[in-house]
């Protein structure tokens, strides 16, 4: 199928090449035929009527010399001399033979196709009847018509010449223009072979794709739209493969996730349905927490998941910024006490903090300053702290949030906003967290055309810094 495919593109590139060569040589054939026709018809009518008039003159100086044209009707030599056929032993330079300076007479022999007739238009030599076209001229002496002198054009002549020039012309012409368009289909071929090769490599490239092999790629070795084209489906496959090893690197992560604690709780069941343990309140809770931590875990990809596909809702108001970091801090700070952590946020209550409206999802903030300040509970080494500072220019709005030790590599930090990754060092499962929250925040605070990146802190442990855009009272909602 596919080399029929090949062959048809061939074919089509082919054809068009071929008919668009042969009718511009066929075009460019019948011009320059034409132009040479013409053109040549015109030197040889140019220099005939030079000829013809020089003889006129002969003729007349004939005429004047005898008296009549009895002599040249008696003396076929005498007229062979004067219209340039014959020489004679005449040295009167009036009677010489007529000058051509263009060879052209004695080429085209325009002699033999001359006729004389005298004033009342009777034959003297030549043809019998005289025609009354443009072709015939008469002699005139001292003002009187003595004579007239016909001609044949060569271009009118059977067998003149001049067409059998041009006969050959044409014969030679047409030649070169079959072996032009015998070089031009072979070339065509050769070209459109060469045109559509980049086209069947990305043909095949991409049913290489829609087979599933994503590790394809399509070379390219030109600088044009199709190269383009190519390096378009290069990164395209390359997504796809990307998106594909993520997809499963997702459901392996997710399973692993569910499948822990669904083997603890399978593990409990057992052990209650053997007689090993009582189903006491303690064996109870520790289910309930398991299934706790698969809500929580289900409730987290729901969100992710909605947020990737648009379906995570944001009503967006404008408030002050300032009020709803203070009261997140405020609803962890039972936490942060029983856990031996400080809170430290003393730039909220500044006055030049007092105020920062922003245009936001108060909700979706609120979860994702819970979501930041969660992993500094639960990843901070006790005694510690958390510090949070606020600071605010013309347009933004920067919350930073940083802890104390421990801390996370420096090649690890731009990878915690990664679905389901985790430092293993100091992240965790132990403490419960799935690796999404912050994949979570990332989406939130995207679509509040903010940003937020992870660093070192100063403290010791990491430090968290989101901005988001200020509301101006000016500027609409």
């Amino acid at each position: 199928m596919k080399v029929h495919y090949k062959l048809k593109l061939i074919h089509k590139f082919f054809f068009a090449f071929c008919i668009t060569s042969f009718v511009a040589v066929c075009v460019m054939l019948a011009l320059i035929m034409q132009n040479l026709s013409s053109g040549f018809h015109d030197f040889i009518k140019e220099a005939e009527s030079s000829y013809i008039e020089q003889v006129s003159q002969k003729l007349g100086y004939y005429y004047q010399a005898n008296g009549s044209w009895q002599s040249l009707k008696e003396d076929e030599n005498n007229w062979r001399r004067l219209v340039g056929t014959r020489k004679g032993d005449e040295e009167s330079e009036s009677l010489s033979l007529p000058t051509d300076t263009t060879g052209m007479s004695q080429l085209l022999q325009t002699q033999r196709r001359l006729s004389l007739y005298d004033a009342n238009k009777v034959v003297v030599i030549g043809r019998d009847r005289i025609g009354e076209d443009r072709f015939t001229q008469s002699i005139v002496l001292e003002g009187r018509v003595i004579g007239w002198l016909s001609y044949i054009p060569s271009q009118l002549a059977d067998h003149s010449p001049a067409n059998v020039f041009l006969a050959e012309q044409y014969q030679s012409y047409i030649a070169i223009t079959l072996i032009v368009i015998v070089v031009a289909f072979v070339t065509a071929w050769i070209f459109s072979r060469h045109l559509v090769a980049p086209i069947f490599r990305v043909n095949e490239g991409t049913t290489q794709l829609i087979q599933g092999n994503l590790a394809t790629r399509v070379h390219s070795s030109s600088n044009d739209e199709l190269s383009l084209l190519t390096d378009n489906i290069n990164v395209l496959a390359q997504t796809l493969e990307q998106n594909k090893t993520e997809r499963s690197k997702w459901m392996s992560d997710v399973a692993h996730e569910l499948k822990t604690p669904l083997t603890v709780v399978r593990g409990q069941l057992n052990a209650i349905q053997d007689g090993i343990f009582k189903a006491d309140e303690k064996r109870l809770q520790v289910m309930i927490e398991q299934i706790d931590g698969m809500g929580h875990l289900v409730d987290d990809i729901y969100q992710l998941s909605s947020s990737d596909i648009g379906g995570l809702s944001y009503q967006k108001s404008s408030f002050n910024l300032v009020e709803l970091v203070k009261d997140t801090l405020l609803g962890f700070k039972v936490k942060t006490d029983d856990l031996g952590l400080s809170l430290q946020c003393e730039s909220l209550y500044t006055k030049e903090n007092a105020a920062c409206l922003v245009v936001a999802d108060r909700e979706r903030l609120t979860q994702l300053f819970s979501n930041i300040l969660e992993n500094s509970c639960r990843y901070t080494n006790t005694p510690g702290s958390i510090a949070l500072s606020l600071n605010q220019d013309k347009n933004t709005v920067t919350v930073i949030i940083e802890d104390t030790s421990p801390s996370i590599p420096e090649q690890d930090l731009t990878r915690v906003f990664e679905r389901f990754y985790r430092v293993e060092q100091s992240r965790s499962r132990e403490h419960g967290g799935s690796g999404i929250g912050l994949a979570l925040c990332h989406q939130i605070i995207e679509a509040h055309q903010g940003t937020i990146c992870a660093s070192k802190s100063v403290l010791g442990g990491v430090k968290m810094m989101i901005t988001l855009p200020v509301h101006h009272q000016s500027s609409s909602i």
